[in-house]
């Protein structure tokens, strides 16, 4: 049997006649007896008597009435979600991402999108970027933001990049400096990302280059909790300009030379492409990571 039968059904048993059943569906009154008959010749049961120009439901039709409306609701309902989905006020999103930016980035953007997505779902994964890296072999997100370098195939990766500043106290002597170079930071107590970070890695190299001594007093995982000790006169250290920057307030920043590149990507799933909603959040993540 088909909904337009059931609807034209349902129809006559609340209003009782052809006429007002017609104008209800913008259907003529022939089409509505024509898919009645329809509908009593597929279910074998004869659903209408006729009483003084009016339609009588027989009792197997009331009792045939209570699975139809079933059925047009079910089938409204997933119209309606379907809309929805269509329309990208209903869905779910599961991001992996590491701390720093699931703190406070991606609690705002997601925050930004979900106002006329009434019906949005969201699940925020926080690991730090090398379990991150684990999460992706399950496939279990929509979309991952982690810290590079990774093994991920480059097809699935967008890569965004960034030059690291000096972050200070606003009374620390050197905040008057227009450019902060590791001659400046000579035996000045530094706060740092831990050894085995590629900013690590860099600075070491630039403290090097310079020939100045790298006075490292504390080394953190995440650039949030150095922005922290930084804040409560531990030393200073550097910083990524838009991840971190909720982090910074209060902070002096300034310019860092040579260059020090912090890195992170957006990765999508392998195994299958993205659904609309996530298509759709990615834009809205790519200008918070440009800073837009």
């Amino acid at each position: 049997m088909r909904l337009r039968q059931l609807e034209c059904f349902r129809a006559l048993m609340l209003h009782g006649t052809m006429t007002r059943a017609a104008e209800l569906l913008g259907m003529s009154q022939p089409g509505i007896s024509t898919m009645i008959a329809g509908l009593e010749h597929e279910t074998g049961l004869n659903l209408f008597l006729r009483r003084g120009g009016r339609l009588q439901p027989t009792p197997e039709a009331r009792l045939f009435y209570v699975e139809a409306a079933r059925a047009l609701e079910a089938a409204e309902n997933a119209s309606r979600v379907a809309a929805e989905i269509r329309s990208g006020r209903r869905g779910h999103l599961a991001i992996a991402a590491y701390p720093s930016i699931s703190i406070n980035l991606l609690p705002r953007l997601l925050s930004q999108f979900a106002k006329n997505r009434p019906e949005l779902q969201i699940k925020i994964i926080t690991r730090n970027s090398a379990t991150v890296r684990e999460l992706i072999s399950t496939q279990q997100f929509d979309l991952a933001v982690a810290e590079l370098p990774l093994d991920y195939p480059t097809s699935h990766m967008e890569v965004f990049s960034y030059e690291c500043a000096c972050m200070l106290p606003h009374a620390h002597p050197l905040a008057k400096l227009k450019q902060i170079t590791p001659d400046d930071l000579d035996g000045v107590p530094f706060v740092t990302l831990f050894r085995g970070d590629p900013i690590y890695q860099q600075l070491a190299s630039a403290f090097s280059e310079y020939g100045a001594r790298w006075n490292v007093v504390a080394e953190t995982e995440f650039f949030s909790t150095a922005c922290q000790l930084v804040a409560e006169g531990r030393g200073v250290g550097i910083v990524d300009p838009v991840v971190s920057k909720p982090f910074t307030e209060g902070l002096a920043i300034r310019p860092f030379k040579p260059k020090i590149q912090y890195q992170i990507a957006i990765l999508s799933p392998t195994h299958e492409a993205p659904s609309q909603m996530a298509q759709d959040f990615a834009k809205l993540l790519r200008r918070g990571l440009r800073g837009g």
